[in-house]
């Protein structure tokens, strides 16, 4: 799908470096791009064209760039290990492919549709506020939304660390709405509601870009299908 990306991500997802170990290589000089020291990991090489070594040793493009969507159960982290032990998405994808990491990050108590995949640049597509791709979530709140709230989620309401604005919101009942954001700020939805003097007492994301949840059931981890990979070309080509 995408034939550049960062010099990390494609470190990570052709080996079994970490992120820390990557990036103690390049303090080494060991790492090198088309026979020449690397300065950056967030600079882009051209798959199959530029030429990687690590220590000496080529990184070849061996590992296809995979793609699943994952039901994000209740209290599970979007992390791959946690120092206390915690259940983490690291517990439903250990199985599959080397190197996949999930899209963005729900918070503990947020369920539905997760991205996995082992792929950073397209990654960055998805999550980067520049590409306004939308999210949408259902949300149960501890009592009725006024008229006036939603006009002003609509229209924009500012948080502590900036200005956020709803691109849509409909009512499924007098507290259950669907809403949708390009926003993806660490528990912008709970915090927005927050704002106004509402506790979210429920939250599920149904869909990012093209993806939807569908009829995934939770814990369920499924590849994206041939047209749902197609339908990603308009975002990383926009």
């Amino acid at each position: 799908m995408i034939k550049k990306i960062k010099l990390e991500q494609f470190i990570a997802s052709q080996t079994k470096y970490s992120r820390r170990e990557i990036l103690a290589l390049l303090t080494d000089n060991k790492i090198e791009v088309n026979g020449k020291i690397a300065e950056s990991l967030v600079s882009e090489i051209t798959i199959k064209k530029d030429t990687v070594t690590v220590s000496g040793e080529p990184v070849l493009f061996q590992i296809p760039f995979r793609y699943y969507k994952f039901y994000k159960p209740n209290n599970l982290l979007c992390t791959l290990e946690d120092p206390k032990g915690r259940p983490c998405v690291a517990d439903y994808i250990k199985h599959l492919e080397p190197s996949l990491f999930p899209v963005g990050r729900l918070d503990r108590l947020t369920t539905g549709l997760l991205i996995i995949t082992n792929d950073g640049s397209w990654a960055n597509i998805l999550t980067h506020p520049s590409y306004e791709v939308n999210k949408v979530y259902d949300v149960e709140l501890d009592h009725s939304l006024s008229k006036n709230d939603i006009r002003r989620l609509q229209t924009g309401i500012f948080l502590e660390d900036g200005p956020i604005r709803f691109q849509q919101i409909s009512l499924l009942s007098k507290d259950r709405l669907r809403v949708t954001l390009t926003e993806g700020r660490n528990r912008i939805i709970r915090r927005s509601f927050d704002f106004l003097g509402y506790k979210v007492v429920k939250l599920k994301r149904l869909s990012v870009g093209p993806i939807q949840l569908g009829k995934l059931q939770k814990g369920d981890i499924k590849p994206l299908s041939k047209g749902e990979i197609t339908s990603l070309s308009t975002l990383t080509k926009s």
